[in-house]
Parts: structure tokens; C-alpha cells; sequence
């Protein structure tokens, strides 16, 4: 296929709530969404699911903007393109949220130009039709964290992950344990423990978690080996695995038990499914995040937790959770606990071009002669 056109849609989002964790609060969220369009006049869709500030990443919304516009996309107009994966021959990954987004938009051109659904381009086996969603609660005190596992276990969720600090954490997954001894819980810590508060750590062995998210401040693999070596729980890696080396070198140490798999993160699809099969390998849980994203990125993942072996769900739930409007239709949603998983070729939902338009507050256009 030929790539003919690019757009870059810069929008901002307003959230529903202010979202919290250990190291940020945002009441709003800015992304990339990237449209490109083949000589057949087919469309794709894909997202750069960056932050402005670089507390979960070094890479900045601005930063993945630069790139796309000086370096990926002009090599990209009127090139050639027989796989969206070939991409990975030319663009290394000083940018991963930046290489996801436009290696998105072309699986889901390229999908959609094969009539598959997106995962038949990628994976060669059986998914499922439903999957179960789950529900990230924000760092908020102990009582508005209660009432909304209330809230959403009448709805049918079974799985909750816990915004934490060394401050409370305890005591708030405490809290929540006495409550619902049965619940499906985990905690993510965004790296916020530093190494001296490794007991503050331990004590979470009492409470039957799945796992611990990125508890330690330190980017070092050996210090992790150390923590799972002492701690019966779970040590699960999220965005200490940015590459596929980081991933060995995290199986090889023995420094985690589960891995927490973001398409934006790890660079994409490719990488994806090169993670997964590692796993799957060296006997690691693997299960599917998010990156607090629209409606083009959240679907993706959608599809991506519909594998069969996946541990846990992923922190998936409805678009009206967090925005007024999504910009994909129809939007996600969320009936007694499971989501639908689309069925149309590529992504299999549709670009709600108003409520895009609406969000936008920067367009820029590349090619199209």
C-alpha cells in the first residue's frame, strides 16, 4: 500500500474527574491521534498516548509531535508499505509513544484493507468475544475509594487496581481486605518506595494481592530481584520494561512474576507480540494495561486482552467513565462486567469525526498531492 496523506489531530480532552496517582493529578488529557490515508483512499487510525510531563516516561506529548512531523512522517508519504511492521526496519525506538501511534493507524489501515479485524493481522489464534473489564481507582482517601468498589461491584467488575503511596498504602489496601476478603485486587505504586521502605512494602504480603505494580523508585532490575526474592506477592513490572532486552533482563534476573503490556509504551503492536511470546515462554503473567487514552488507543487494547492466557483483566472500563464524549463510536462500554470486543475489520469501530474535530486544538496535514 501507499501512504498518501498524514494528518496530526492535537487534541485535549477534559476528564470527568481529577485523576491521581503518587507522582501527578490531571483534570484533563492531551493526546495525538494520527489519520492516515492510502491511495485507495482507506483510512487509519492511531494514537500517541504521551503526557506533557515526563513522570511516566522521559518521552512528552511534544517531544512525540517533533518526531512525528520533522522525521517519521515525511519519510513516510508516498512510500511503500507491504506490512505496518516494516516500520520497525527504519524507526528505532528513541520514541516509542511516538512509533505506536503511527504504527497503529497503519495496522488499522492495513487491517482494513485486508477485511480482517485487527488481531487476525497480527495473532494466528483464538480470542475471545468478551472480555472483563477492570477498574483503576485513583490515589483518594479510603472512604471515596470504598464507596466506588461499592459502586462499580454492583455493575458486575471483580477486578480493582489500587492508586498507592508509602504514606497509606498499607492501610488503605488494609481497609479494603477487611472489607472484601474475596475481592481481586492489586496495587500500583508508580514507583514511589524508595529502597530503605522495602518493609513498608513487605507488610502487603498479608493481604492476598495479584500483584504490586512498580513499587520501587529505582530503575534497577537487581533491586527488583532483591524485593521478589523477600516478598510473597507478585512483583509486577510496567514501565521499568520499556524494551524487549529490558523484558530478559527482568526474566533473567527473576526480577517479576507478571508484566503489565501497554502497546504506547513498549513502542507497539510488534513489540507487543514479541513480549507476550516471551512470557509466555519463561512462564510470566502477562496481562493488559492502559494509559488513561481515548477511545482509538483504548480499543486497541480491547483487542489485545481478548487472548486467551492473559492473567487478570485489564484496566479497561467504560469511555463514559472518563469523558463526556469519546472520540470512537460506538464508545466502549460496559455491561455486567465484560466488554464487547469489536468485530469489523480493523480496529471495528468507527471515528466520531464532531466530537475529534471538537477535542482538536491543533491540526497540522502532510501530503496529499
Amino acid at each position: 500500500m501507499w501512504i498518501k496523506k498524514a494528518e496530526l489531530f492535537h487534541v485535549k480532552m477534559p476528564l470527568n474527574f481529577t485523576f491521581k496517582t503518587s507522582k501527578t493529578s490531571l483534570n484533563h488529557r492531551e493526546t495525538i491521534v494520527i489519520k492516515i490515508l492510502d491511495e485507495l483512499g482507506n483510512t487509519g487510525y492511531g494514537e500517541v498516548v504521551a503526557f506533557n510531563e515526563p513522570f511516566y516516561s522521559t518521552e512528552t506529548l511534544m517531544d512525540s509531535k517533533g518526531v512525528l512531523l520533522n522525521r517519521y512522517i515525511p519519510e513516510l508519504i508516498h512510500r511503500e508499505i507491504s506490512h505496518p511492521f516494516i516500520l520497525h526496519e527504519w524507526i528505532d525506538l528513541t520514541y516509542p509513544m511516538a512509533v505506536a501511534g503511527l504504527e497503529n493507524a497503519l495496522l488499522d489501515l492495513y487491517a482494513k484493507r485486508m477485511q480482517q479485524p485487527i488481531m487476525d493481522v497480527v495473532f494466528s489464534e483464538a480470542t475471545h468475544d468478551r472480555i472483563a473489564a477492570g477498574i483503576v481507582l485513583g490515589d483518594s482517601d479510603i472512604s471515596s475509594i470504598l464507596k466506588q468498589i461499592d459502586l462499580y461491584q454492583k455493575k458486575g467488575y471483580v477486578r480493582f487496581k489500587i492508586k498507592v503511596k508509602p504514606e497509606d498504602g498499607y492501610a488503605k489496601l488494609k481497609s479494603i481486605r477487611e472489607k472484601y476478603p474475596d475481592l481481586k485486587l492489586l496495587a500500583d505504586a508508580n514507583k514511589s518506595y524508595e529502597p530503605h521502605q522495602i518493609n513498608e512494602l513487605k507488610k502487603l504480603d498479608e493481604l492476598d494481592l495479584l500483584c504490586i505494580e512498580e513499587p520501587l523508585a529505582a530503575m534497577d532490575f537487581t533491586a527488583y530481584q532483591k524485593l521478589q526474592e523477600e516478598m510473597k506477592v507478585s512483583i509486577c513490572l510496567d514501565e521499568s520494561v520499556q524494551t524487549i532486552e529490558d523484558l530478559k533482563t527482568a526474566i533473567r534476573l527473576k526480577a517479576c512474576q507478571v508484566v503489565n503490556i501497554k502497546v504506547g509504551r513498549i513502542g507497539g503492536m510488534y513489540y507487543a507480540k514479541q513480549m507476550i511470546e516471551l512470557c509466555r515462554e519463561n512462564d510470566i503473567h502477562y496481562w493488559i494495561g492502559s494509559m488513561l487514552e481515548s477511545g482509538i488507543s483504548k480499543i486497541l487494547h480491547v483487542h489485545l486482552a481478548s487472548l486467551r492466557d492473559t492473567y487478570i483483566p485489564g484496566d479497561l472500563s467504560p469511555s463514559r467513565r472518563y469523558f463526556v464524549k469519546d472520540i470512537i463510536n460506538p464508545e466502549i462500554t460496559v455491561e455486567n462486567g465484560t466488554i464487547q470486543v469489536p468485530k469489523g475489520s480493523g480496529l471495528g469501530v468507527e471515528i466520531n469525526e464532531k466530537s475529534l474535530n471538537d477535542y482538536t486544538i491543533d491540526h497540522i496535514s502532510i501530503g496529499g498531492e
